[in-house]
C-alpha cells in the first residue's frame, strides 16, 4: 500500500487569499515552520507538549486557525501522509498510507527501497497530512480559497522487526482502510515470507502543529448580494469527512 521511490507527490496547497486581506494561507503549512531550527526530541513529553514546541513547528501565519486540539483526531481521519526528507540537499517527497495509534506514525515499504534504506538510518523527516473539506469562491480573484485540515509532524524513522508486532499493525492498518475486514475470515493472514518481504517503520512525534481552515469566502465584497460576480462554498465530503 506505500508508494515506491518512481513515485512524485506534492502536498496540495491553496491559492488563498492574499496578506492584504488577511487571508493567504497554504494548505499543507510549508510555510508556516521553520525548518532550519534543530529541535530536541519530544521523549518524555506529552503530545500537547510536543505541539508547536519550537520555531520549526510554530504555526505563523493565520495563528487564529490553530487547532491543537485536533491533532489526534487529524491523524485518525487521515489517508495519505507525505514524508519529505533530504539527501545531500536534494529533497523528495512520497505518499504513504499510515497507521497512527499511541503518539506514532505506523508506514511500511519495500525494504530496498531508496527510502527505506534513508529512513532506517534515522534521517529526520516532516510528514504532512491534509484533509480537503470544501472550495472557496469568491467575488474576486485573489480570495479564493480552500476548506481544509492540516498537520505536519516532524520526527525520525524506527524499524519495527519483530513479526507479531508488524502484523498487529498490518492488520490494523487493513482495518482502518477496510472497515470490518477480519484477517482469517475476509481474508489470508500475511505468511513469514510477506511480513519479511516489506519492511515496517514507525515515526515516533517529536513535534507537531494542526491548522484548520473553515466557513466561507472572505474577501471585502462576498458579502454584498449587490455586488458583480458570486461568491459559494463547494463542500467535499467523503471519507476524510
Amino acid at each position: 500500500m506505500a508508494s515506491d521511490d518512481t513515485s512524485v507527490a506534492a502536498t496540495a496547497t491553496a491559492a488563498d487569499e492574499v496578506d492584504e486581506v488577511d487571508e493567504v494561507d497554504e494548505v499543507d503549512e510549508a510555510d508556516e515552520v521553520d525548518m532550519g531550527d534543530e529541535a530536541p526530541p519530544g521523549v518524555g513529553a506529552t503530545l500537547a507538549e510536543r505541539t508547536e514546541r519550537s520555531a520549526r513547528s510554530r504555526i505563523r501565519r493565520h495563528p487564529e486557525r490553530r487547532v491543537p486540539e485536533q491533532v489526534e483526531a487529524i491523524l485518525r481521519a487521515g489517508r495519505v501522509a507525505h514524508i519529505a526528507y533530504a539527501i545531500d540537499g536534494q529533497p523528495y517527497v512520497l505518499p504513504f498510507t499510515y497507521d497512527y495509534a499511541d503518539e506514532r506514525l505506523y508506514v511500511h515499504a519495500v525494504p530496498g527501497s531508496r527510502t527505506v534504506k534513508t529512513l532506517r538510518a534515522g534521517m529526520a523527516v516532516a510528514v504532512e497530512i491534509t484533509m480537503l473539506d470544501g472550495l472557496i469562491a469568491s467575488r474576486d480573484a485573489l480570495n479564493h480559497s480552500m476548506n481544509y485540515r492540516s498537520v505536519v509532524v516532524f520526527g525520525r524513522a524506527e524499524v519495527i522487526r519483530d513479526d507479531a508486532e508488524k502484523r498487529a499493525i498490518f492488520e490494523r492498518m487493513t482495518e482502518r482502510y477496510f472497515p470490518q475486514r477480519t484477517a482469517g475470515r475476509d481474508y489470508a493472514h500475511a505468511t513469514p515470507k510477506d511480513l519479511h518481504g516489506v519492511e515496517m517503520l514507525v515515526i515516533p512525534i517529536e513535534e507537531v502543529s494542526a491548522k484548520s481552515r473553515t466557513g466561507g469566502p472572505h474577501g471585502p465584497r462576498d458579502a454584498d448580494d449587490t455586488a458583480d460576480g458570486s461568491a459559494f462554498v463547494v463542500s467535499l465530503p467523503g471519507l476524510d469527512s
